[in-house]
């Protein structure tokens, strides 16, 4: 990161963070809210404006109060689905300096492929983060987690991502006669793999 988030927070800052947990309360974590970030920042590095999402580019701006929202993305690869056990897992990407883990008791790191690690409660079990191995400015965190109220006004789903890992579940690109029909239909792009690749 090129500066520290103190830069980037408006004056108008609203001081709040957004907090998650694990199911059993082992593991607890927060962050900034986007709304905090202030895109006029000259000296904004680009990883922040790659993952802030502004207003006059979110379907539903009025929730949150038309503020900056966390870009976030439905995850179809194997390896989110068979660790989470879940059809599909939702996550957000969010800049190393400015996550805090506040509670961490017994927490396990699964090595689901062979360039990136998962961490996970011991006790419950649930799914928390998702580490990259050639990238140490941010960390993946499962939207399931996430506990503070009204989670749409903080995060914007921009895409679905990896989901020609999931083609034997979505039969066809519109999403029919699969189990992920109903996800399918918000007309959010979909990417064969990360964010970078082709379209499905």
């Amino acid at each position: 990161m090129e500066s520290s988030m103190t830069t980037h927070v408006s004056s108008t800052s609203s001081n709040e963070t957004i907090k998650g947990q694990c199911r059993c309360g082992c593991v607890t974590y927060e962050f900034p809210k986007a709304s905090d970030v202030d895109l006029e920042d000259k000296n904004l590095s680009e990883l922040y404006k790659r993952l802030i999402v502004p207003p006059e580019k979110q379907k539903f701006p009025e929730r949150g109060g038309h503020s900056n929202k966390w870009r976030a993305c439905h995850c179809h690869c194997a390896a989110c689905r068979q660790t989470a056990g879940a059809l599909v897992v939702s996550c957000a990407y969010i800049p190393a300096e400015h996550f805090k883990i506040t509670r961490k008791e017994k927490t396990g790191i699964y090595r689901a492929s062979n360039h990136a690690s998962r961490e996970f409660c011991l006790i419950c079990g649930a799914a928390l983060f998702f580490y990259e191995d050639r990238d140490i400015n941010g960390v993946d965190i499962t939207l399931a987690t996430i506990t503070t109220p009204r989670l749409f006004d903080y995060f914007e789903l921009v895409n679905h991502v990896w989901v020609e890992d999931a083609a034997d579940i979505v039969l066809d690109k519109d999403g029919k006669g699969g189990g992920l029909a109903t996800i399918f239909n918000d007309d959010l792009p979909r990417m064969k793999r990360d964010s970078a690749s082709k379209a499905y």
